[in-house]
């Protein structure tokens, strides 16, 4: 976490983060504004003044996990991640009384935190996600040579977590990569700060499973497993997504895609340092197909049954970048509860109207992830709502 700075409070009051000073709100939430305001005068949105007397202990008791120390390299770039602490002393302070209790909820997978965890945002503008909003979300990293040196941790995909010790993704964030070269961050979600409440966590590779009907030309069948060394210490901010039933189908109003690819398409499109969701409407089949074939697919394009479209409006879409990132959508008469419905696949520029975002159907891959994941003795409860 960033040092706490005195300069610009007044009085005693310092710098800290926001989670570690009690006067943030009565209820225990804080109202957080990501765009930065000169109103604020410690330099960083997850920082406000506190007097000495309302700071409280970090509650990740100073220890961290590989800190949060790299942005992600969204867009190809980054630093190494870092090896911070992840979490100072916060003060030898007696601590005050706990927030309230938040009222009881659904436990599993597949928990949308619908309101974050420790904070609400406001001044949202790039559908930027609540903190932990959906912890099931991963970022997969690449280690590339970047001007003759290694450790780049370069951001290649989304993924999404079905396991403590499994990712799920797509095929073609894997093609020609090795294992070794691939590591998953749990837990991110402004790529650029150190300051979040939860230190990231990383874990690498050791091995990945493509599905054997994987065609890179059409991208069919477009999913893949993602095995890690260790498994992530599950906490508020990463927790498994549910999968769906085999052949299980979808014809909802509201799903979500996250991730932190571009928001347009083309060069005025920019990566997302937050990451965003989009809510989303499933297509139908047939009219995903006719609808693609009005593009420069042509009118006797056949869409792959291993597929399932989402979206259609414009200006909400999925984009480059967001490749193998989940869409879910709600549990029937489960509240705040997700099934994975989608691995983002491709699309047809983004955010055309009535033009949707392709994704792998899960549905019809969930006795092929039950199989694996049985035969490597994980078990499918993690998953099964």
């Amino acid at each position: 976490p960033l040092p706490s700075q005195k300069g610009p409070c007044e009085g005693d009051a310092v710098c800290v983060q926001k989670f570690l000073c009690t006067n943030v709100s009565t209820s225990g939430v804080g109202i957080i504004d990501i765009r930065f305001s000169d109103d604020n005068p410690c330099v960083h949105y997850l920082l406000q003044c506190c007097n000495p007397e309302d700071i409280i202990e970090d509650p990740n008791g100073g220890s961290g996990d590989g800190g949060n120390g790299g942005d992600g390299g969204n867009g190809g770039g980054g630093d190494d991640g870092g090896n911070g602490g992840g979490g100072d002393d916060g003060g030898k302070v007696t601590p005050k009384p706990t927030p309230p209790t938040p009222e009881p909820r659904s436990t599993g997978c597949g928990i949308r935190n619908t309101h974050g965890i420790s904070f609400r945002i406001t001044g949202a503008k790039d559908n930027e996600t609540e903190y932990g909003e959906f912890p099931w979300m991963m970022s997969i990293l690449k280690t590339q040579q970047v001007l003759g040196k290694m450790n780049q941790n370069v951001y290649q995909c989304g993924g999404s977590l079905i396991h403590s010790q499994v990712v799920l993704t797509a095929a073609h964030c894997l093609n020609k990569i090795r294992a070794s070269e691939l590591k998953v961050r749990a837990g991110e979600w402004d790529t650029k700060t150190k300051t979040e409440m939860y230190p990231y966590q990383d874990r690498s590779v050791v091995e990945f499973v493509i599905h054997p009907e994987y065609y890179n030309g059409g991208l069919h069948n477009d999913v893949a497993l993602l095995f890690l060394d260790s498994p992530f210490r599950l906490n508020k901010i990463i927790q498994p997504v549910c999968l769906p039933p085999q052949d299980a189908t979808f014809d909802y109003e509201t799903c979500f895609a996250t991730g932190w690819g571009k928001n347009q398409y083309g060069k005025p499109g920019i990566y997302q340092t937050i990451l965003k969701k989009i809510d989303l409407p499933i297509m139908p089949y047939d009219q995903c197909q006719s609808a693609l074939r009005t593009t420069k697919l042509g009118p006797k394009f056949t869409l792959h049954k291993s597929f399932i479209c989402a979206g259609g409006i414009p200006g909400k879409d999925t984009c480059k970048g967001d490749g193998g990132s989940p869409l879910v959508c709600p549990i029937p008469n489960k509240q705040d509860q997700y099934y994975q419905t989608g691995v983002v696949a491709w699309g047809i520029r983004c955010g055309e109207k009535g033009i949707p975002g392709v994704y792998a159907n899960v549905a019809k891959y969930r006795n092929w992830i039950d199989q694996h994941m049985i035969q490597r003795n994980f078990g499918t409860s993690s998953y099964t709502s």
